[in-house]
């Protein structure tokens, strides 16, 4: 039976669109071979970001504490940080310079969000993707998850969209980052491995640290003590970790594994009732929100949080 604190604080604002989710299974075998149909030689290659100055890092706020999650805000007047919270997420694309800085003077530590292993249409480099990166295709999500391990080559057009992206986040003066869809181990109809998952996603956090970003380990519990190519298991390569539906799925415990090494533990759930007993007994921060991750100035918007 689910558990409940009777100290449930709600926030109603008002969906947008919807935002993408990282606790999915392999989508059914509806995966589409359009790569043979593709024309690899239409992306243009993206230019390389130069190397940045090595600049301090600020780690994210540790213990308990209000954040909130608006990354289906479709514009900065759509970002209204709760009162009393003391960090936001939102898309690293759709939010300004300018927004951040006014969020950083108000003492809210930003996270800027990215899509680091899938492909989205729409976004201003979607058109340097080239075909052969696509190797998954999830038709529910219509979304392509890509070919990870790119990284590791020479002259990776990947690794220098992502290094971009990067960049952006630094550029606008977030404090971290959130690097979205680590999971491909799982999403991509077995064409990525546990290993080059990990090595991925370590290298990710490495990126982000060689920004001057803090970064956060997305979803993926059951990958915490896992051991990249570098010999570092995840949780000391990562800041904290963002994590969907642990108590919807089973999964809180390996959490707190960030939490008794001094870091930020963050858990969304999305239907089910949040258990603050559980999340408070293993200093995760869990809030309950729509779907869509919308802005507090949008439709739909909610925000429950434990106390």
């Amino acid at each position: 039976m689910d558990s409940m604190s009777v100290n449930v604080r709600t926030f109603d604002g008002s969906v947008g669109a919807l935002a993408k989710s990282g606790e999915r299974s392999d989508s059914d075998d509806c995966a589409l071979d359009y790569l043979a149909l593709a024309d690899q030689g239409t992306a243009p290659a993206p230019t390389p970001a130069p190397a940045p100055a090595p600049s301090g890092i600020k780690l994210p706020p540790t213990g308990k504490i209000l954040w909130d999650w608006q990354i289906g805000a479709s514009s900065d007047s759509m970002i209204i940080p709760p009162a009393n919270s003391k960090l936001i997420d939102v898309d690293g694309f759709n939010t300004s310079a300018a927004k951040v800085a006014q969020m950083k003077a108000q003492g809210l530590y930003t996270v800027c969000y990215i899509n680091a292993g899938s492909y989205e249409a729409g976004r201003p480099d979607s058109s340097q993707y080239p075909a052969y990166l696509k190797i998954y295709y999830d038709s529910a999500w219509d979304e392509w998850f890509l070919d990870v391990t790119d990284v590791f080559k020479p002259n990776s057009v990947l690794a220098t969209i992502l290094r971009n992206r990067i960049k952006m986040c630094k550029d606008k003066g977030f404090d971290a980052l959130e690097p979205d869809n680590l999971q491909n181990d799982e999403n991509a109809g077995g064409k990525i491995t546990l290993q080059q998952q990990i090595d991925f996603n370590g290298w990710i956090a490495d990126v982000a640290h060689e920004y001057g970003l803090a970064v956060f380990q997305k979803n993926g519990p059951n990958k915490i003590l896992n051991v990249d190519r570098t010999g570092k298991k995840m949780v000391d390569k990562f800041d904290g970790i963002l994590n969907e539906e642990c108590q919807e799925y089973g999964q809180c415990a390996p959490l707190a594994e960030y939490t008794k090494r001094g870091k930020l533990a963050l858990n969304v759930e999305y239907s089910k009732v949040l258990d603050c007993n559980l999340s408070n007994s293993l200093q995760i921060n869990s809030i309950k929100k729509d779907l869509g991750l919308t802005g507090a100035g949008m439709s739909g918007y909610i925000l429950q949080s434990c106390p």
